[in-house]
């Protein structure tokens, strides 16, 4: 163990009690004498049994079907989510809209957003209302099992399959080792070769030989030579999820106006597109302290931060960046149109 590791044992220690999933950045989380003796197997038990606690109080606002849906696959979909001539004057607002934006390169994709705040209303009214629809905010808080405000952003993703390795984002994993809500109100149609979002139903549940799987993998994560295995979002290979009782990922094939609302605790990736592809969407995110009630003081919610959530988060992450607190925050580029196929 490094001097400086052991100067930050407090730290380490405390961060056992939270979402940190590191098994290369926490010392204790990677040791493989605790995650021997039941360490990571106790968290994930731990987040298991208070996330379906949580959801039981926050279900009381969805309907048999929507929570039924979950329970089975891990994900929602809700067809036609918008009425149609709402929908189309969304569609072509976001098209238009011309910002500075963040992007993230991974491989062979482009992932570009902006914040869909309130306080961004003015550029983007009709994307700024779908993105805070109740509805929408009812299933995140579901299935996150996290009573919370989402991060919401208007997300575009480019990928161009001559350009680059294969974006890791493609290989089935799960996010971490809780409940993580994320959701996707696709603006257009997402077919077979469009590469779309893919899911193991089922892989959210934590059954005895997913237990064992997990249990078996915290051992020698440490060490793995995937740095995103390593980092605690673990790769699940194709060919092992038979044994596992799992079944193959399928592919959430859309049409536009679709939302999907899944537990990216389950195994999911995007699907590999064999063609140049530029998709629109307005996407969401919630994670929350898998040990929490979930029922307690939001930050987020107050007022003068709920407006503009998004946008301080990001402001907050370039500066821990810059200090050297965090690896490096999702730069901004240049103004161009939401839809433009053109990358920095």
């Amino acid at each position: 163990m490094k001097a400086l590791d052991l100067l930050k044992m407090p730290l380490h220690l405390l961060a056992l009690a939270g979402k940190a999933k590191s098994f290369v950045g926490n010392p204790l989380i990677g040791s493989p004498w605790l995650n021997q003796h039941g360490l990571h197997r106790q968290r994930i038990a731990l987040a298991d049994r208070t996330a379906w606690a949580r959801r039981r109080r926050l279900g009381r606002v969805l309907s048999a079907d929507e929570r039924e849906a979950y329970a089975r696959d891990g994900f929602v979909i809700k067809r036609d989510f918008l009425p149609a001539e709402l929908f189309a004057r969304l569609r072509d607002e976001a098209a238009a809209h011309v910002s500075e934006a963040r992007e993230m390169r991974q491989g062979r994709a482009v992932t570009r957003r902006v914040t869909l705040d309130l306080a961004d209303a003015a550029q983007l009214p009709g994307c700024v209302a779908a993105a805070n629809d109740p509805r929408l905010d009812r299933l995140m808080r579901y299935v996150a099992a996290h009573d919370a405000v989402p991060l919401m952003y208007l997300q575009i993703i480019v990928v161009d399959p001559g350009r680059g390795e294969q974006d890791p984002q493609t290989v089935l994993h799960r996010d971490t080792f809780h409940s993580i809500a994320k959701s996707w109100l696709f603006l257009h149609d997402v077919g077979e070769d469009d590469g779309p979002f893919m899911y193991v139903p089922g892989s959210h549940r934590l059954s005895e030989r997913l237990r064992a799987w997990e249990h078996a993998q915290s051992l020698s994560a440490a060490t793995a030579a995937n740095v995103y295995h390593a980092r605690g979002s673990f790769r699940m290979p194709p060919e092992d999820l038979e044994g596992l009782g799992l079944g193959p990922a399928i592919k959430v094939v859309v049409a536009a106006n679709t939302l999907v609302v899944a537990d990216t605790h389950g195994f999911h990736a995007r699907s590999v597109s064999p063609q140049r592809t530029v998709r629109m969407e307005i996407y969401g995110t919630l994670r929350g302290n898998p040990y929490g009630l979930g029922f307690g003081v939001d930050p987020l919610s107050w007022p003068g931060i709920r407006s503009r959530r998004a946008d301080l988060l990001d402001q907050a992450a370039d500066l821990a960046a810059r200090y050297g607190l965090i690896g490096a925050s999702w730069p901004k580029v240049s103004a161009r149109r939401m839809d433009s196929p053109e990358v920095d």
